[in-house]
């Protein structure tokens, strides 16, 4: 499989911020969007499930953060891998283009959708008997213009970064919006401490 980077860092957003965790970022992803912060992850080199594997175990990192890019596109391997590291907790960051088909093989899955109908495919998914993950949210990135549509149905807001003197307000109208709205606010605080540093 095709990796952009791997690092220890610390959780910078969702429900497990603040937690030490070990990202593994996948190159490729099933979209192009012009807003995405890792443009960068169309880089990276091939690396073997067993080559993953001893870096997992050799970084003594309790949780495992997959990410992208679009990590599913690598859904086959990524089981491959989490079947010889389970004293590890498994998270995955997906779009939600592609679900997973063996969900309670991840400890936690942060869906973040980009459109109307590929939230309205997790709810449907999330929500049937057996087939979602116990521990999951639905996160959208806004700044209540984009993404609007998806509001209703995220249970977590995140403050969407241009890296401008706009973000203030932006992050200062969400979390209105998720007082009001009784939603979780995450403040994606990997941003604020390194900006647009890579491997933070």
């Amino acid at each position: 499989m095709k990796i952009n980077e791997i690092f220890k860092s610390i959780q910078g957003e969702g429900m497990y911020t603040g937690h030490p965790v070990l990202f593994i970022r996948t190159s490729g992803c099933t979209r192009n969007c012009d807003f995405c912060d890792t443009q960068y992850h169309k880089n990276g080199k091939e690396m073997s499930v067993k080559q993953i594997t001893e870096v997992i175990e050799k970084s003594e990192m309790d949780i495992i953060v997959w990410t992208g890019g679009e990590p599913m596109i690598w859904e086959n391997e990524i089981y491959k891998i989490i079947y010889k590291t389970r004293l590890k907790d498994h998270h995955i960051e997906t779009n939600g283009d592609i679900l997973p088909q063996k969900p309670n093989l991840f400890d936690y899955i942060g869906f973040s959708p980009k459109e109307k109908r590929v939230q309205s495919n997790v709810l449907a998914y999330v929500m049937q008997p057996g087939s979602g993950s116990t521990n999951w949210d639905i996160k959208i990135v806004t700044d209540l213009k984009l993404n609007k549509e998806m509001i209703p149905n995220a249970t977590i807001l995140m403050p969407l970064s241009t890296y401008t003197n706009k973000d203030k307000q932006i992050q200062k109208d969400v979390w209105e919006y998720c007082v009001k709205n009784k939603i979780k606010y995450a403040q994606r605080i990997h941003v604020d401490v390194w900006g647009k540093t890579i491997g933070k």
